[in-house]
């Protein structure tokens, strides 16, 4: 008798359908993509390009306010039932853009009402899709399925680019918009399952006897607010994540700059940068890979390590190969920030509390991501350098480095 094939565990089917979902998320769909509009913008508004990019602060500040609630929803009724109308309704904002924004003050409240409704289409549902169906491979998927950030950052550009050029920078909202309404929504509906017991299976696979029902006990019980707010563990990741984020996108922000003002040549720059993104890409997948064979605090110390490494080249003037070395050091960091805090979540505080957790340290992210550029930027100003702000940001990268070294054990299982 031929041995039956085994199926491919519909788990993996979740992680590829979170891979397109999440490349449409608003930081690809709304934040990342706004500077492809910038230039049709200024010539039809005659709005500047500080004005323009305002837009992003405004998403980020009701993102940050509002995602722990969101959490906390996805925690109750599941990712699925949060995502389908967050996603429905990213689409008609998008779609409304090209017809209702005819001054600065509309463009930022399209963008507000984004960073408020439609953290669904973000990180946090996909992420908890990831950790219920994986519990040993966890690492792995959480890194497959934020890598689908680096593919809507590859094919997006390309395609709103296109749209604009041949019919105006109008339909590339429209593009956007067709895109989330009729195929990622359409995907979510037809394949996303928010447990694997809802389709009488086990996390990773495992089996069971096929005439007994499936029992998947809860992993721990869900934790309060104010518990998890008396929480020494809490804060220390809370502190840990904001100068993480503050030190590593002050300077990703800055980079291209930063070495035009060495004296690269603007191509060489710009490779150094795309050598940013796509080791971003490679260590989501890598550093995945990893959490689940190591222990996650030391495979977050490396990444750290590796960032201090780099910022410190910057700050002692790194330009030409150095530059690019120095790159591929903090690259991995980036790349590796979202994977790991969503996982040492799932392993301290459990899945169960995912949502909201995750939704308050993620604003804590959110908040250094909102403040290193603007620190960066005031310190280059005053100082007429780098320098300083990078030396401080290499300290500050060491002391993350240190935290997790201090970070408790954690259950694998």
């Amino acid at each position: 008798m031929v041995a039956a094939v085994r199926k491919l565990f519909y788990g993996w089917k979740i992680v590829g359908t979170s891979i397109v979902g999440y490349s449409a998320a608003p930081g690809q769909f709304a934040v990342g993509i706004l500077g492809v509009f910038v230039i049709p913008l200024q010539l039809e508004f005659g709005w500047s390009r500080t004005d323009i990019f305002l837009a992003i602060t405004f998403t980020t500040l009701t993102q940050a306010i509002f995602t722990p609630f969101l959490g906390g929803l996805i925690d109750n009724y599941g990712s699925k039932k949060i995502m389908m109308p967050s996603i429905f309704t990213f689409g008609l904002l998008l779609g409304g853009i090209p017809l209702f924004v005819g001054g600065l003050t509309d463009l930022y409240l399209f963008y507000a009402i984004i960073g408020v409704v439609c953290g669904g289409a973000a990180a946090v549902p996909y992420l908890r899709l990831a950790g219920a169906w994986f519990v040993k491979r966890r690492g792995l998927a959480f890194g497959l399925v934020m890598s689908g950030g680096g593919l809507g950052f590859a094919y997006t550009p390309p395609l709103v680019q296109y749209m604009i050029d041949n019919y105006g920078w109008r339909s590339g909202y429209f593009a956007l918009a067709a895109i989330l309404i009729f195929i990622i929504l359409p995907l979510i509906q037809l394949f996303i399952y928010d447990e694997p017991k809802d389709l009488n299976l086990l996390p990773d696979g495992d089996t069971v006897d096929v005439d007994e029902p499936v029992v998947v006990a809860d992993e721990e019980e869900k934790i309060k607010l104010g518990e998890l707010l008396t929480t020494p563990l809490f804060y220390q990741l809370f502190a840990t994540f904001m100068l993480l984020t503050f030190c590593l996108y002050g300077l990703f922000s800055n980079f291209v700059p930063m070495l035009l003002d060495r004296g690269m040549d603007t191509t060489s720059a710009a490779l150094a940068a795309s050598t940013v993104g796509i080791t971003i890409i490679v260590s989501r997948v890598v550093i995945g890979f990893l959490l689940d064979k190591f222990f996650a605090p030391r495979v977050g110390m490396v990444c750290f390590i590796l960032s201090a490494i780099g910022t410190a080249l910057l700050a002692f003037g790194a330009v030409g190969p150095t530059a690019f070395l120095a790159a591929i050091f903090f690259g991995f960091s980036v790349g590796a920030e979202l994977d790991l805090l969503a996982y040492l979540i799932t392993r301290y505080f459990g899945l169960n509390s995912f949502g909201m957790v995750y939704g308050i340290l993620f604003a804590a992210f959110l908040g250094g991501v909102s403040i290193g550029p603007l620190a960066f930027g005031r310190l280059f100003d005053f100082y007429g350098s780098y320098v300083n702000i990078l030396s401080i940001c290499s300290c500050i990268l060491v002391l993350t480095a240190v935290s997790m070294l201090f970070l408790p054990k954690y259950k694998t299982s």
